[in-house]
């Protein structure tokens, strides 16, 4: 390929790459959710935590950790990502912070959205 050919095809990607950063800007000022993520576009990793949550309902990353098989910093971590999107909420029971699942409805509304 020659150099011309590759300048071109980096030209192409870069245009691409700004429409949908002023497609993302304009969601942004118009207010548009219309583009909330739902489970289903979650990542993997983050859709078997959500997942491991919903069967016990509420709990602590240690108790998420046990109904997945994974660590528990690793939960832990997942669960304040899943908090910050809003698919779980969070409280404290003395010293734990104890996660589960935002407005269930909300949610299956969400699912079946995609």
């Amino acid at each position: 390929m020659s150099l011309e050919e590759t300048l071109k095809r980096i030209e192409r990607k870069l245009e691409k790459i700004e429409a949908e950063i002023m497609q993302m800007r304009m969601h942004l000022l118009t207010g548009d959710l219309a583009e909330t993520p739902t489970l289903i576009d979650l990542p993997d990793h983050l859709r078997k935590t959500a997942i491991g949550l919903m069967k016990i309902k509420e709990g602590t990353a240690r108790d998420v950790s046990q109904s997945t098989k994974r660590a528990r910093a690793v939960e832990s971590g997942y669960l304040n990502q899943l908090e910050r999107q809003g698919f779980v909420k969070s409280f404290r029971r003395g010293r734990n912070k104890v996660f589960s699942i935002g407005n269930t409805q909300e949610i299956k509304d969400r699912l079946k959205q995609a």
